[in-house]
């Protein structure tokens, strides 16, 4: 109230309108960091069961496939209770197969809640085909400038009502009352707009889509160059994990984008479901100098890391590690990378190289 009192902050779960953008400073949340994935499996998961808390956070931090995708706390919520009520709980081996489940769950919960019976088989049916759903999701992301809300009457006249109604009694749409454009001060008016819960089932349900657009498309970077990687990642793993052929495709043209090389590595273990596929371009990686420099798109930081995360709980040795010291940052223990990525911990580093630092770091185990 006196050193910042003329700032005005706001705190929102969607994009800011584009005339906002470039006068308004931003900070992204990502997610839960540690202390707050352990306060929460304490209070909601196994209560203070030391050994419960362990077997979780091992079961999380052993699957590096989906720890990245964790950090979206509904994400983390899901596959705590996971890991913790089921016996058999399955390792998972792509994001693809472990979304897919999540959306399985959606609806296997609304089976318990409703007790739908006879009814059962039209809610299937609804998981199944949703069509509709994957184009109006494609639309809003193949766009310049993303669309990710929309008016409630013209979404549910498209995918129809009772589709439309079992989407948000799952959860996975979303509905929000907001200030008409109409609205006057003696009289405001409301408008009822429509979401996804979050950006990632967006993604999925505009994944299936992609699948039918690449198999079609006549020029594919032509057709695609509204969907940046970097921000729509899970986008296209998604779709090279839903269709091989598509994948293929879709794997050449990430490879023709900066950084997409070591991406396309990662949309190859969607497509086979087996890290043994990519054992050999994942070692070719860790036996030389891994770079990641203050230049490097945030595509290629992030597959990069996720590589050597894959790599260390394989067991696999890292030579070496460069980083730019001009691109990280530290916090407590923890190094950030520039463009806001943690830097995971990576227990086979042997060596870890600061340029710029005078800093050297042998046998760090981070």
């Amino acid at each position: 109230m006196e050193l910042f009192a003329d700032f005005d902050v706001s705190l929102t779960t969607r994009y800011l309108p584009e005339y906002l953008r470039k006068e308004t400073k931003r900070a992204k949340l990502t997610g839960f960091d540690d202390k707050a994935r352990d306060e929460y499996i304490r209070k909601a998961v196994v209560g203070n069961n030391n050994d419960a808390v362990e077997k979780i956070k091992q079961r999380l931090y052993a699957n590096s496939i989906v720890a990245d995708l964790c950090q979206v706390p509904l994400i983390f919520v899901m596959f705590a209770h996971m890991a913790h009520d089921q016996r058999d709980f399955m390792k998972f081996k792509s994001v693809t197969h472990f979304f897919k489940h999540i959306i399985r769950c959606f609806y296997n919960h609304l089976n318990r809640k409703r007790k739908l019976n006879d009814r059962h088989i039209r809610l299937y049916l609804h998981e199944m085909e949703h069509h509709e759903l994957d184009k109006i999701a494609f639309e809003g992301l193949n766009k310049e400038h993303q669309q990710l809300s929309w008016i409630k009457t013209e979404f549910c006249e498209r995918v129809g009502p009772e589709s439309y109604h079992q989407y948000i009694s799952i959860g996975i749409l979303v509905e929000e009352d907001v200030v008409s454009d109409d609205s006057t001060v003696d009289n405001v008016l409301f408008t009822t707009m429509v979401r996804f819960y979050h950006k990632l089932f967006c993604e999925w349900y505009a994944a299936h889509h992609l699948v039918i657009v690449v198999k079609n498309a006549y020029d594919i970077n032509r057709t695609l160059r509204f969907l940046d990687p970097v921000d729509l990642q899970y986008l296209f793993r998604f779709a090279c994990g839903l269709d091989p052929d598509a994948g293929k495709k879709l794997i050449n043209h990430l490879k023709s984008l900066p950084g997409g090389d070591t991406f396309a590595i990662l949309c190859i273990l969607e497509q086979t479901g087996d890290v043994n596929e990519i054992m050999d371009s994942v070692k070719d990686l860790c036996s030389r100098d891994v770079k990641i420099q203050e230049g490097d798109s945030a595509l290629l930081q992030r597959s990069t890391t996720q590589l050597l995360e894959i790599a260390s709980n394989n067991d696999i040795p890292i030579s070496c590690l460069h980083l730019d010291y001009s691109s990280i940052k530290f916090e407590g223990d923890t190094i950030i990378l520039h463009s806001g990525i943690p830097l995971p911990k990576l227990p086979t580093v042997e060596k870890i190289h600061i340029d710029g630092s005078n800093a050297q770091y042998g046998n760090t185990g981070q």
